[in-house]
């Protein structure tokens, strides 16, 4: 499996080495949210008033916001293939999962005891649970997370792949989280009690002491395994967040429903809500940078294409236009009953002219010869175009026949004023252009290429009348039926 490139990797935050600028950043949410804490540790344990509809609408905001944090981290798994962020998006996902068994089994909520067969400690518990699994996948993704190639990317696993990599983790997650909920519901007479008429009991400060040492060993490891990227600095974030989740609603209150339960709830939903506030500040960017990036590949593609129906030489346009534009306005012509004309212009003894001149002089003097035929169009729809060598055309739709031919006489005379000595023409002293002039036929519903051939035979009878003129066969036959 070959590794991404470091740009395309360097292009996501779980990559993206962290700046001075993210560090400023992170340093200030810390200061800010442990300035909040010290504000409120003091008053944890005033009660406040129960708010039932407080714990559906607080867990229903940090599931969303959980799940979401976990398919964005996902999607990042699925472009760097790295097992770091798979843990880590399992982790999230994993919050997500148990913060909602937690809401259903909580008392009063959705029942006087809870669903899910919950009892007075399955709440309690399932919290711990929660606030002790997340440190542990934070803390895999922090021995799992590496800078080189081969670590970055899962060994042996295709892009192709990833999508039975994260169900496989989906359903993992969702088996752990049953799996525990189980615990806290059914078997809860295994477990100690945390809660006792209402009021934390020793064994819950032993639990939460062991929670706190888990959040600190997660935030000691992170911080050990650096360089850090733009995801280990929020992360970092997070994990100061999730301390004091712990100390103001687990240690420093008394019971729920007071200031410390409430503001510990407050921090929970913060520490959901940085790296998710991250990610989509990143995607932001990517979408910004993507529609940049869109506006300037249809300017290119734009320029491109105006280059690869430009004739290299001349700046007229070349041969593949004249075949593609002659065709559509023949239909235009076709379907409004439109007049049309073709001029067919040949530099008489042109290569008598390179023989004696030399190339660069015969290159430098179809470039005269093109500029002189542009002035020739004056109507908008009109085109000159290099039909190939020294031959040149002109497109000119809404021409009737003695317009074409004067159009034509103009493009001679035009050539002729350039004034270019050509001392080996059997025409004339300087460079001059036989042309050939053929009008649309709605008669006989003239093809494109028809009126070409027509036009080919008015410049052949142009040549074979000594050069230096115009042929408009159309009208010689009109004029041999009279």
């Amino acid at each position: 499996m070959q590794s991404q490139p470091q740009n395309e990797r360097n292009a996501f935050v779980s990559a993206m080495p962290a700046g001075r600028r993210e560090v400023r950043f992170a340093i200030g949410a810390v200061l800010v949210s442990a300035a909040i804490f010290c504000a409120a540790a003091p008053f944890a344990t005033m009660q406040f008033a129960h708010v039932p509809a407080f714990i559906p609408a607080y867990q229903a905001a940090l599931v969303i916001s959980d799940l979401i944090t976990a398919v964005l981290l996902f999607g990042q798994f699925n472009v760097l293939r790295s097992r770091a962020l798979l843990l880590l998006a399992s982790g999230y996902l994993f919050t997500a999962f148990i913060a909602f068994s937690h809401a259903l089994t909580f008392p009063g909520v959705f029942s006087a005891t809870g669903l899910l067969g919950a009892g007075p400690q399955s709440t309690a518990w399932l919290f711990m649970f929660w606030h002790g699994g997340f440190p542990l996948f934070v803390i895999a993704y922090a021995l799992l997370k590496d800078d080189g190639p081969e670590a970055r990317g899962t060994s042996g696993l295709t892009r192709g792949r990833t999508g039975i990599t994260i169900l496989a983790g989906v359903a993992t997650t969702l088996a752990i989280v049953c799996a525990l909920t189980f615990v806290a519901t059914a078997k809860q007479d295994l477990l100690a009690v945390l809660i006792l008429d209402g009021r934390f009991t020793p064994a819950n400060t032993v639990v939460v002491s062991m929670l706190w040492m888990l959040s600190i060993l997660a935030l000691v490891v992170l911080w050990w395994r650096r360089p850090h990227t733009v995801l280990d600095l929020w992360l970092l974030v997070v994990m100061c967040a999730w301390l004091f989740d712990i100390a103001l609603s687990a240690v420093l209150n008394a019971t729920r429903f007071d200031l410390g339960w409430y503001a510990g709830r407050i921090y929970g939903l913060l520490a959901a809500s940085f790296l998710l506030v991250v990610l989509l500040i990143e995607y932001g960017k990517h979408y910004s940078r993507l529609a940049h990036l869109s506006v300037e590949l249809s300017a290119a593609n734009r320029s491109l294409e105006r280059l690869s129906l430009q004739d290299g030489l001349t700046d007229l346009a070349n041969r593949r236009f004249f075949d593609r534009y002659l065709t559509e306005q023949v239909a235009v012509a076709h379907r409004y009953k439109r007049p049309m004309a073709l001029v067919m212009c040949d530099v008489d003894a042109f290569k008598a002219y390179n023989d004696g001149y030399g190339h660069q002089a015969g290159d430098e003097c179809l470039k005269q010869i093109a500029a002189a035929l542009r002035t020739c169009c004056h109507r908008p729809a009109a085109r000159a175009a290099r039909y190939g060598g020294e031959e040149f055309a002109l497109i000119l739709p809404d021409t009737a026949l003695a317009g074409a031919a004067r159009i034509a006489e103009a493009a001679i005379a035009a050539v002729s004023q350039l004034r270019i000595a050509h001392a080996h023409s059997p025409a004339a002293p300087y460079v001059s252009v036989s042309c050939g002039v053929a009008v649309l036929l709605h008669q006989i519903d003239m093809s494109a290429e028809q009126l070409v051939t027509a036009a080919d035979q008015s410049l052949y009878q142009a040549k074979r009348r000594g050069r230096s003129q115009m042929v408009c066969m159309q009208a010689e036959r009109e004029n041999e039926h009279a």
